[in-house]
């Protein structure tokens, strides 16, 4: 690292009152000592200071330069050696990178996170709930989704039908919605649509029926809820006969139209 300009505590020494102090002493330290340490005049650190470096009448001093690699303690006096200021520590080496600790803690002061230690650092993700694709302020763009072979039921961007097998007599469910809930069993089994008070319903939900078994699938209507097939204003529970496949959409508040094949 390159020697560092001394411009604070001191350029000018001055009194409580604001005026210059001509004569004044500044007196360079190890960090919590009186062992004297090097100030030097150009920034090659080649040639030392005067320890302590003596203002002019103006209480101007020459420019310092102080090494990286020292930690210093400065000591200002009078020309009578009454002390003015003592500032301990005075140090101009590199901040130390933050841990991610240290950040959660809210310790970190002084320190910095670099680019590379925030890219590997798992708690950002951790934090957001999600791996971001663009850092804030980024224009997404060229982005491609790739499907799994087996893709996840909220994976982004899927468009398909994830398969969930349901083999039993049971409410559907907003967890159902963009899904073909699939029966396969032998036996006979109720899907019920409970009313959007209580089912957390919302307009346009569309669920796609599937059964492949011998059993029938009877699709009740909850408490307040209509269900018509499609080209049908007949409001009726539905069953849906081996083979059947068929689409539920939530047209309107607590009314479903159900339209496919096998229905009855």
């Amino acid at each position: 690292m390159a020697a560092q300009l001394l411009t604070e505590p001191v350029i000018r020494a001055i009194d409580a009152n604001g005026l210059a102090v001509g004569g004044a002493k500044l007196f360079f330290f190890l960090s919590g000592t009186t062992v004297q340490a090097s100030a030097y005049t150009t920034a090659a650190l080649s040639a030392a200071h005067p320890n302590p470096l003596v203002a002019d009448s103006g209480g101007l001093f020459p420019p310092v330069y102080l090494d990286p690699a020292v930690t210093y303690r400065l000591q200002l006096k009078t020309g009578g050696g009454v002390l003015i200021e003592d500032v301990d520590p005075v140090s101009f080496g590199a901040p130390a990178e933050a841990s991610p600790a240290e950040v959660n803690a809210g310790v970190a002061g002084g320190k910095y996170v670099s680019p590379a230690g925030l890219a590997g650092w798992t708690g950002v993700a951790a934090a957001l709930g999600y791996a971001p694709l663009n850092k804030a302020g980024d224009t997404a763009t060229g982005l491609n989704l790739i499907a799994a072979a087996v893709p996840a039921v909220n994976a982004a961007g899927f468009l398909g039908l994830p398969v969930v097998t349901l083999n039993a007599t049971a409410d559907l469910t907003p967890a159902h919605n963009g899904r073909m809930v699939r029966h396969s069993d032998g036996g006979a089994h109720t899907w019920s649509l409970p009313p959007m008070a209580s089912g957390g319903w919302v307009l346009a939900t569309a669920i796609a029926l599937r059964n492949v078994g011998s059993g029938v699938v009877t699709i009740a209507r909850g408490s307040g809820v209509a269900l018509r097939k499609g080209g049908s204003s007949v409001d009726a529970d539905v069953a849906l006969t081996q083979w059947g496949f068929a689409v539920l959409t939530l047209e309107d508040p607590d009314a479903w139209v159900a339209q496919g094949s096998g229905l009855s």
